[in-house]
């Protein structure tokens, strides 16, 4: 990671930026349509003290996470399915073809391409064709700051060179300086004059992004530059509208544009990024929010949660308190009343009702970019919050049930499937509602099926490493039990685990003294008292209550002590198997085991209608791998349940009749 290279450039850029009072000048709009930041007299409100000063950090941790972040070259993933799934994603990063991933761009300025077309969202005549070029730098950039793979440096730099060479040539293309797309300029016309037009500034959002990325993970200062030049791009073209045509804009998905705008104002000090930033709030969406009112039924779930992304951004530097209340009411909302066991949201993409769990099961459940954009929110807000336990918790009934398992273990490309269904007998396949003559026995292929999941699962499998561990002044947070080692503090400790098979983890030093205090999460769904032992050694229980509001058995293992090469600390979690009620049918339920969501798995269809499980019948059967084993009322032989991430090539079902 260039931690220092932001920094840099940034206090070199700072002269670049037009002053506070373009806070105000760029909001002088029509109709008191006031973002926050901004008050009805039009004055800027102050950025928090030093929220943009602070030296080093990668800028999409926020502000808070510049101090509570590990940097990913700190964290190493050791054998694990986790790491399994890292190679697989690797192997499909570096098997790309720049040039078949560019032609669309190249095409677009008038420049030749022998390069054969690809498929699926980015085939020749797709609205959005170019977003998974965007991912794809992404993907390569954290791959590279994470296990150093030059080969992913490489491809990486070829990527930002050819595009910042096509964005060169945009007025010879007949677009405005600075416009970067694989498509043309005219579908920004098209948005501005209400017509149908799928999610353009999505797409420039990926650039960004992925540019972004580029430029802090893997130390690419030419992607700055051409990110900057974009971002140009978006100030002109929005500085234009009012405010009341920019809403109607926004009435179009724009995914994360506000987030990256205020990533560019952290890294440059312009603040033209963040007043074009401010434009991009949709006030329609978040202004009940922002009161706490629940307005997410009917929304798309991926299209609303980056929003949200953005709004913590835009309170850590425009120091509304509005954003924030905005994102944690929304984190509230749906964390309380539109998820489903696994962690995912929506049905057909969209939220459903709040409370309506069993009468939204399908096929079609939980999208993967949608929990791919959760669990960044949930991430920036555990580190304004790092001793509240359901924030992790949180995240990992989310990764290990959803993410972890959206990838196709049996392709060496790791491909991975756009939904993770939930109805009975469910299959993880492409998705018919976008492929509906595709292949039952796979997730995707290597070009004929690009969609968002596709391309936000570049990223989601290159960064497991990023949230195992937080730290502080005072020390560091072990936050997911997930086989690892970290460097802190001047220490290297390792973490050694079966988790989820066995409740145990091992925290050994490997080099290194320090005082320190070593935090380890317990989690709500803990069974008992931990067992702690210190070098073999018994501790009383140490257990420090979460500061989550209404907080049952979670909280955090706190030891502060003199850390040395050889110490051991090693924690024992009980388990149990428990039943998730349905808030709207609380007979129809899902049984877990810790945090790991049990599926039932079928060598055929069982039906549409979801079977009858004998609760008490359920028993565990193996360790390693974890596999129980239940009866079913109406069926001959007992039924087999495993983790449903690891369920794949099977139908499976995760909600049961009780009895």
């Amino acid at each position: 990671m260039n931690e220092g290279g932001g920094l840099s450039r940034r206090q070199a850029l700072t002269a670049l930026g037009v002053g506070v009072g373009a806070l105000v000048a760029e909001q002088a709009l029509a109709a008191g349509g006031i973002p926050p930041g901004v008050s009805a007299q039009g004055s800027a409100s102050p950025a928090k003290p030093g929220a943009s000063a602070v030296p080093g950090g990668y800028a999409p941790d926020g502000t808070a996470g510049r101090l509570a972040a590990l940097p990913l070259n700190h964290v190493e993933l050791l054998d694990s399915p986790f790491k399994d799934n890292q190679a697989r994603n690797t192997s499909y990063l570096l098997f790309l073809d720049p040039e078949r991933m560019l032609r669309s761009f190249r095409l677009n300025y008038g420049q030749p391409s022998a390069a054969q077309p690809i498929g699926g969202w980015e085939r020749p005549a797709s609205q959005i064709r170019g977003h998974t070029t965007g991912h794809l730098m992404s993907g390569l950039a954290l791959t590279y700051a994470n296990t150093g793979n030059d080969a992913a440096r490489t491809r990486g730099r070829y990527l930002v060179s050819q595009l910042a060479a096509l964005q060169a040539r945009a007025a010879d293309a007949g677009f405005h300086p600075g416009y970067l797309s694989a498509f043309p300029e005219v579908y920004f016309d098209w948005l501005e004059q209400g017509k149908p037009v799928w999610s353009p500034y999505y797409m420039i959002h990926k650039y960004l992004a992925g540019l972004i990325d580029q430029y802090q993970l893997a130390g690419d200062d030419q992607a700055l530059d051409v990110a900057m030049k974009l971002a140009d791009w978006v100030q002109w073209r929005t500085s234009r509208l009012t405010y009341a045509h920019m809403q109607m804009v926004l009435g179009t998905e724009f995914g994360g544009m506000p987030e990256a705008l205020a990533n560019l104002y952290t890294i440059t000090g312009a603040e033209r990024y963040l007043a074009t930033a401010q434009r991009f709030y949709h006030a329609q969406v978040l202004d009940p929010l922002a009161d706490g009112e629940d307005v997410l039924p009917g929304l798309q779930a991926n299209v609303t949660t980056p929003k949200i992304v953005a709004c913590v951004r835009m309170w850590e530097e425009t120091g509304s308190a509005k954003y924030h209340d905005i994102a944690q009411n929304f984190w509230d909302i749906v964390t309380g009343h539109h998820v489903y066991v696994i962690g995912g949201v929506g049905n057909f993409e969209h939220f459903q009702q709040p409370d309506v769990v069993a009468a939204e099961l399908s096929n079609f459940t939980c999208e993967n970019c949608a929990s791919y954009n959760m669990l960044k929110l949930t991430r920036l807000l555990h580190f304004h919050q790092p001793q509240r336990v359901d924030m992790i918790d949180y995240y990992e009934r989310t990764l290990f049930n959803q993410m972890l398992g959206e990838q196709d273990p049996t392709s060496p490309h790791g491909f991975n499937c756009y939904y993770t269904g939930l109805s009975a007998g469910a299959f993880k396949r492409e998705p018919l509602n976008y492929f509906p003559g595709g292949n039952p026995d796979i997730y995707a292929t290597d070009w004929d099926t690009f969609t968002c999941d596709t391309a936000s699962g570049l990223e989601t499998q290159a960064k497991f490493a990023d949230t195992i561990y937080t730290r502080d002044a005072d020390g560091i947070y072990v936050n997911l039990y997930i086989p690892s080692e970290v460097r802190s503090h001047g220490l290297v400790l390792r973490q050694a685990t079966g988790f989820p098979d066995e409740p145990v983890t091992s925290l050994s030093v490997v080099s290194g003294a320090a005082t320190l205090t070593l935090r380890v999460r317990v989690p709500n769904w803990v069974a008992g008292s931990p067992v702690i032992q210190l070098n073999g050694a018994v501790l009383a229980e140490t257990v420090i209550p979460s500061a989550a509001p209404g907080a049952q058995a979670g909280g955090w293992i706190a030891l502060r002590r003199r850390w040395q090469t050889g110490d051991v600390l090693e924690v024992t979690l009980p388990m149990q198997l428990v039943f998730e009620p349905t808030p709207d049918y609380p007979a129809v339920q899902a049984a877990l085991y810790g945090p790991v969501v049990l599926s039932g798995v079928y060598p055929a269809s069982p039906g549409d209608l979801t079977p009858v499980l004998d609760a008490a019948s359920v028993q565990r059967t193996t360790a390693q791998p974890m596999a129980f084993e239940a009866g079913q009322a109406a069926r001959g032989k007992p039924i087999r349940l495993i983790p449903v991430s690891r369920a794949a090539h099977e139908y499976y079902t995760v909600y049961w009749q009780t009895e």
